[in-house]
């Protein structure tokens, strides 16, 4: 079955999770450009090269996959039509006609091959190639129509590559720029990439051949990365700003731009978590006594009540409630520093320890939530030294295994495994913390061989046990979707993955 965006709008998909219902009744207005906060610079424009969750936000606007998630974090067509699974290891799709990549090259079936053969190389370095390492071939079956085949069954298929791993990238900008893709990005989205004044903006256009027609309705979007939170307020209030992402926007501004007529607050559940990697394979949280201290010692009821001034819910592992698979009954660590100075002497240092704890410079959520940290931990002898770095530098020392402790989260999934494997099974692609339980791995495996979700569920309940049990990283709590937009902006559709999709925004003003 075929269905465009607009049928999906119309089922009560994304527009039942629009506010000012009364507005976005009203017909659409083309034109405008949409003025958007990042509250923090892109890496890179190459989906097939970027592991910031920044980024992510970039690629919805300039390319398709072949699949997409609704509202409802359902998997339905993009750039495929439609798809068959003969058996669980073969999916076979049939691609959208008509379709353009932005400098005219014609999305086919040789354009699909070519995108999945790239990031398979290893040669080509990708950080889409663990995602996909299940991929046996890609074959063209017909100019329209391509055959994947797994090296064996993989459940979270349609939903890995309903992300970065199935976004199509033009081959022949791809022969042409190489690496340097990341500033020339060239895909078959609703906007076209125009410049980069790194530090200043991003401006992307209208791209005319969009397949779907009459869309988008916007001019342009100028993405700014404006990394203080209060002048992104400030840029907001003024109507400087149209839209602001949830890295831009201090929790603690919430309450005060709900009393502006002229803004809207977007909340809604999200499929991300924040927390802090530990180093296991090296320094003094290789110890897993010394972890467990670590975590018990942290106080996420006063980390949330005053670093997120209560916008979210305390996380009690990787999986939140906007997944299938969340269980309820798993608890959260409550903070007990009996416990954790027993666990100082189990590991072996019963006056406590100094560590350094890395974290995004430039960040006021950051500093409060690190700041907050270190008292804690200094309450129970463990002195966390911050330091802090750029947010490219950061990602940089977590690959390369370069801290005791980090703090940074995760953008999340749609399916449960996205936000596991990449994490915590051994050999993930962002296995900072180079955790490594054989059972965790064994017990992912058998939960991508299931097909069935009931089936499914069970396997992810003994995951995360595990992971707590070993202390593996310290969740503090599951990041809502967040967004401040001006009452001028309609049409946009919030989904729980927290991207921003402008395809179908307009404006009156």
């Amino acid at each position: 079955m075929v269905l465009t965006r607009k049928q999906i709008l119309a089922a009560g998909g994304a527009a039942a999770l629009v506010p000012n219902s009364a507005l976005a009744a009203t017909t659409p207005k083309r034109g405008g450009t949409l003025r958007v906060a990042m509250g923090r610079e892109f890496i890179g424009a190459d989906p097939q090269g970027s592991s910031a969750g920044v980024d992510r936000n970039l690629y919805t606007s300039l390319y398709n996959g072949l699949v997409v998630p609704d509202a409802q974090i359902r998997i339905v067509p993009g750039l495929a039509t439609s798809w068959s699974q003969p058996d669980p290891k073969t999916y076979v799709f049939q691609l959208r006609r008509g379709v353009k990549f932005h400098d005219g090259t014609p999305f086919d079936a040789e354009a699909v091959k070519f995108n999945f053969d790239y990031i398979l190389d290893p040669a080509n370095h990708s950080q889409r190639r663990p995602e996909i390492a299940m991929v046996d071939r890609v074959e063209v079956t017909s100019p329209m129509s391509v055959r994947v085949t797994l090296k064996q069954p993989f459940s979270p298929f349609l939903a890995t590559i309903a992300d970065r791993a199935g976004y199509m990238v033009s081959p022949t900008a791809r022969k042409k720029y190489g690496k340097d893709l990341a500033r020339n990005p060239v895909g078959t989205g609703p906007f076209k990439f125009v410049e980069w004044v790194r530090d200043d903006h991003m401006r992307l256009q209208r791209n005319e051949d969009y397949y779907e027609r009459g869309l988008p309705y916007l001019d342009e979007i100028v993405y700014h990365p404006i990394t203080d939170q209060s002048v992104v307020f400030t840029e907001l209030r003024t109507g400087n700003i149209d839209f602001a992402y949830t890295l831009a926007i201090d929790p603690k501004d919430v309450p005060a731009v709900k009393q502006i007529k002229s803004l809207n607050v977007l909340i809604g559940p999200g499929v991300g978590y924040e927390g802090f990697w530990f180093n296991t394979a090296a320094g003094p949280l290789a110890n897993r006594a010394l972890r467990e201290a670590f975590s018990l010692a942290l106080d996420r009821e006063q980390l949330l009540k005053i670093a997120y001034s209560g916008v979210g819910q305390i996380a009690n592992g990787p999986l939140p409630p906007s997944l299938w698979a969340y269980d309820p009954k798993i608890p959260v660590v409550k903070r007990d520093v009996a416990q954790a100075k027993k666990k100082l002497a189990e590991g072996g240092k019963p006056a406590g320890f100094p560590l350094t704890l890395k974290a995004e410079s430039n960040n006021p959520l950051q500093a409060k939530i690190t700041q907050l940290a270190q008292a804690q931990l200094r309450e129970i002898g463990i002195q966390a030294n911050i330091v802090t770095l750029d947010f490219a530098a950061l990602l940089n020392a977590g690959s390369r295994n370069d801290f005791d402790a980090l703090s940074l989260g995760w953008s999340g999934r749609i399916d449960p495994d996205g936000n596991i494997e990449p994490i915590f099974e051994k050999g993930g692609a962002f296995n900072y913390g180079r955790y490594d339980n054989p059972q965790v791995d064994a017990l992912m495996q058998r939960g991508r061989e299931l097909q069935n979700q009931s089936e499914r569920k069970p396997v992810y309940d003994q995951v995360v046990k595990l992971i707590e049990a070993d202390a593996a990283y310290a969740f503090t709590y599951f990041t809502p979707t967040l967004f401040v937009k001006a009452a001028s902006v309609h049409g946009f559709p919030m989904s729980p993955d927290a991207l921003m999709r402008f395809t179908t925004v307009w404006l009156s003003k």
